[in-house]
């Protein structure tokens, strides 16, 4: 003979709500980790140093957001690419397979680009500009 209470149920207990809230609770934090880690591998921010005016509408001492992975690059593309002379902000002019050429947009720029040293290798492409943020707030 069994005591109340200490044999099981002959049906089983319908689905809490407690449960269900702690698992959603649960799987947003996961979703929300994954996500972020995501955005801080793939994005990142840069300063235009001061005396680079290469590209006319990304002026020295601007605050840019950055695509690291340079994932959208394409022809008329603003990046951050390492050249013969450093690093600089130039335009994509040409994409080839393994290979893109720049050019200043900025006259008198006093930098070189494709036209003084030819192609450079793809992976000389640090990062495309995704937003700036313009000293001047323009």
């Amino acid at each position: 003979m069994a005591v109340s209470g200490t044999v099981a149920a002959s049906t089983p207990t319908p689905l809490q709500l407690t449960t269900v809230a702690k698992w959603v609770r649960r799987t947003t934090l996961v979703v929300a980790v994954v996500a972020g880690l995501w955005f801080f591998l793939k994005f990142g921010t840069q300063w235009v140093p001061a005396g680079m005016h290469t590209v006319p509408k990304i002026p020295a001492g601007s605050w840019v957001i950055v695509d690291r992975w340079a994932s959208g690059l394409r022809v008329g593309s603003d990046v951050f690419i390492d050249t013969p002379h450093g690093e600089l902000l130039s335009r994509i002019t040409e994409l080839r397979e393994h290979e893109v050429m720049i050019a200043h947009p900025a006259e008198y720029s006093g930098y070189g680009d494709s036209a003084e040293f030819g192609p450079l290798p793809r992976e000389n492409v640090r990062s495309t500009i995704v937003v700036v943020f313009s000293p001047n707030g323009k």
